[in-house]
């Protein structure tokens, strides 16, 4: 072995510790709706009236989706796409299934094609594993882990709703109106006017960068991907025209992207670079604010895709006219600039959770790593478990 084994810890074939078992057939037509869980390589797919292992059951894909490790604490029926933990040898049910998801069983996917987990070779592959008590140490301490990021996740998609609803009712409505006007686009404050986003702003599209532009350095070269948070840059070392540089903080909108993904306006928070096609710069009108623009854009966006056309339902482009004559709801300039206020307080509050979220992400990552291989003991590792 590469290192010292911790104290206390025991050596041997995986098959010692855990034995996987092929599960079963049973087809569509054989299985009756009940409280046991219908398990495929990729989780739970349907239910069953019986369950074909009693449980607590560990569950992994044998092919297609390999390394998805599944903890089903009562009885369930494993399909023959997955492998079972047919004997624990002793060891705890829960701790088998962090070990499961650490060993990474995807190395062992052998043929070609849909790629199948041969158990027979996993089975003589040397492992160690702790003493019991320790074992159920280590599967509460990453279990709670687990929770915290189950709650934050929770926290997050709630706040992204109150975002959403707070979002549509500033944006439609702004702030302390009681007389409204109907419109051509509905009900808005009496005060308000109905423009274009031609109106508003003018888009300038970026520029074709082709392979004989691109440099190993230089200004990045800003793509589609690299709205997404992509760091994977190409870069130009020529002389860019002022309408092709972008600076932190600009505002852009793809106008070719993967519906809900990369498709629409986002704010640059990347370094000084070049523009590359598909992608329009917004420069923003007299009066306008640029994050309440942001955040208009936003809201229309569905209105966007909705004339998107594309050789993919979910891979979208659209005409510039398709943007510029959408017509939008737009108050006076010092009340867009509240309504961007309040809009940035519940922007942050999402990110502090999803601040947190990485942080926990990070430190399940750690332990997983300290722990299950005896590099950090229990005693050593409760402190980490409560940060």
């Amino acid at each position: 072995m590469s290192r010292e084994m911790p104290e206390g810890w025991r050596a041997g074939k995986f098959d010692t510790f855990i034995t996987l078992q092929r599960g079963f057939d049973l087809p569509v037509q054989d299985r009756r709706q009940g409280t046991f869980a219908v398990i495929a390589s990729n989780g739970q797919i349907d239910s069953h009236s019986e369950a074909r292992i009693p449980g607590p059951a560990v569950v992994t894909g044998r092919s297609g989706t390999l390394g998805k490790v599944f903890f089903i604490p009562e009885g369930c029926w494993p399909l023959n796409t997955t492998l079972y933990v047919r004997d624990f040898h002793g060891n705890d049910p829960e701790f088998v299934t962090w070990f499961l998801k650490q060993f990474k069983l995807d190395r062992f996917g052998t043929g070609t094609g849909v790629p199948t987990l041969n158990r027979n070779v996993v089975h003589e592959v040397e492992v160690t594993f702790p003493p019991l008590h320790e074992q159920r140490r280590i599967a509460e301490i990453l279990s709670s882990v687990d929770e915290a990021i189950a709650a934050t996740r929770a926290v997050i998609e709630q706040t992204r709703k109150v975002k959403r609803g707070v979002l549509e009712r500033l944006l439609a409505k702004g702030i302390g109106h009681t007389r409204f006007k109907q419109t051509e686009i509905g009900e808005i404050p009496e005060e308000w006017t109905v423009k274009s986003v031609d109106d508003l702003c003018v888009l300038s599209n970026g520029n074709g960068f082709r392979p004989p532009d691109w440099a190993d350095s230089g200004l990045p070269i800003i793509r589609i991907q690299n709205l997404n948070g992509s760091q994977n840059f190409n870069y130009f070392n020529g002389t860019p025209l002022e309408k092709w540089l972008i600076h932190p903080g600009d505002l852009l909108f793809a106008w070719a992207g993967v519906r809900g993904v990369s498709f629409g306006p986002t704010i640059w928070g990347g370094p000084l670079g070049v523009l590359n096609q598909h992608i329009f710069k917004i420069s923003c009108r007299e009066q306008v604010d640029k994050s309440w623009l942001f955040h208009m854009m936003r809201l229309i966006t569905a209105r966007i895709e909705a004339k998107a056309h594309g050789f993919k339902d979910s891979l979208l482009h659209v005409h510039k006219k398709e943007i510029t004559a959408q017509l939008v709801p737009v108050p006076s300039h010092a009340e867009q600039v509240q309504i961007s206020a309040r809009l940035a307080g519940v922007q942050a509050a999402e990110e502090l959770a999803a601040s947190s979220l990485q942080q926990l992400l990070a430190t399940k990552s750690a332990l997983m790593s300290d722990l299950l291989t005896g590099r950090k003991r229990v005693t050593d590792a409760l402190p980490l478990a409560a940060e």
